[in-house]
């Protein structure tokens, strides 16, 4: 069906369940017990760091230091400068905001990884600083209830690295976890288009052996989480294109197979969302692989134009709507899957992994509008 060695497996490694959660509870082995505390209690040290009393020394992490800064009202790197400011400067300002106000926070701090150079003077990272009721739902309680209810449907599927990312699963604010199932055929690509520029894309995509027989697609779910107040769980019906490895997410309506917030939950209630996700994940595979196919048969007068208003219409920004009208020039195919393919394979050129995530959404978006 497809040149030797042009499948999903060999194209973008892909990782078995087993791994991911091994990954997932050795990070997760690293992590603090949380902390409530009032912040006057907070020291800082000459490098900037914070001393938490009774737990250690930590550097704060880019998101750590935006929420620090937001609780004093400032932009944390734009005010407290290391050329500019000292550490006393800094205490300073902590006390005299915090021992007005009384602010406490639940701290979330982890150890370095072993191996990887830390910060000297530091026992590792502070995470996270969130409202003292603040109930997360971290990766690694997901992932057990993954392998203790849902051992059979995981198995399933593998786990794609991001592209941009690959030794990583996130960021200091969220982590995303891609799981792609067995390929689906969308029919045979048309290597004769009528089109010179799209026979001419093929062509070379075929001489570099990059080019399946058959437009495939591996439907699956992305998993975004954060353990440090970012963003809820949210679990999303995604398809992954091997011609040219776009990623297309469907997060509006009934496409998004999970939301829920950081708030307490029984692991009961848990399983039956999760369960959810597997229950309604085939249907809507269905539904996307046929919308697709009538994309396939929607024809573009003047794809550049329709891009530039669709895309301003979903509210995407002037240099993502440049993007994708450059992307479709790739694979110049006039019609509405055309368009989508532009806007999934703009998306794949940020290295930001939430960025990616919204802009690959903008793609199921499209998709939906055009079948309305």
């Amino acid at each position: 069906m497809q040149p030797r060695g042009l499948n999903l497996e060999n194209s973008k490694k892909l990782i078995k369940f087993e791994a991911v959660r091994q990954s997932v509870a050795e990070q997760h082995a690293l992590k603090n017990e949380d902390i409530v505390i009032e912040m006057s209690k907070i020291r800082v040290t000459p490098a900037l760091a914070m001393e938490v009393p009774n737990i250690g020394t930590f550097t704060m992490t880019n998101w750590a230091k935006k929420q620090l800064g937001s609780a004093l009202g400032i932009q944390w790197d734009r005010w407290f400068d290391p050329k500019l400011v000292d550490h006393n400067m800094v205490q300073e300002e902590i006390q005299r905001r915090f021992s007005k106000t009384g602010d406490v926070r639940k701290l979330r701090t982890m150890k370095f990884r072993s191996g990887i150079p830390g910060v000297p003077g530091c026992d590792g990272y502070m995470r996270a600083l969130l409202g003292p009721t603040y109930h997360p739902i971290d990766d690694e309680r997901v992932f057990d209830r993954l392998e203790r209810k849902f051992g059979p449907q995981v198995s399933d599927f593998k786990f794609m690295k991001h592209l941009a990312r690959k030794d990583e699963w996130g960021t200091d604010h969220s982590t995303h976890y891609t799981m792609v199932g067995p390929q689906i055929s969308l029919g045979a690509i048309n290597r004769d288009h009528p089109d010179e520029k799209v026979r001419h894309w093929y062509g070379v995509a075929a001489m570099e052996g990059k080019l399946p027989e058959e437009d495939f697609i591996y439907p699956g779910f992305h998993v975004r989480n954060s353990e440090v107040g970012y963003t809820a769980i949210t679990i999303d019906e995604f398809s992954f294109r091997l011609v040219c490895l776009n990623g297309l997410m469907m997060t509006v309506g009934d496409a998004r197979l999970m939301y829920r917030q950081h708030r307490p939950i029984e692991d009961a209630e848990l399983d039956k969302q999760l369960d959810q996700v597997f229950t309604r994940g085939p249907e809507r595979w269905e539904r996307t692989r046929k919308q697709l196919l009538t994309a396939q048969e929607f024809a573009i007068e003047n794809p550049a134009e329709f891009l530039e208003i669709e895309l301003k219409r979903l509210e995407a920004p002037k240099h993502f709507r440049d993007a994708a009208i450059k992307a479709f020039e790739k694979e110049p195919l006039p019609t509405g899957y055309g368009a989508i393919q532009a806007v999934t394979r703009a998306a794949q050129e940020y290295a930001d992994m939430d960025q990616r995530y919204e802009y690959e959404a903008l793609g199921g978006r499209l998709l939906q509008r055009a079948q309305a």
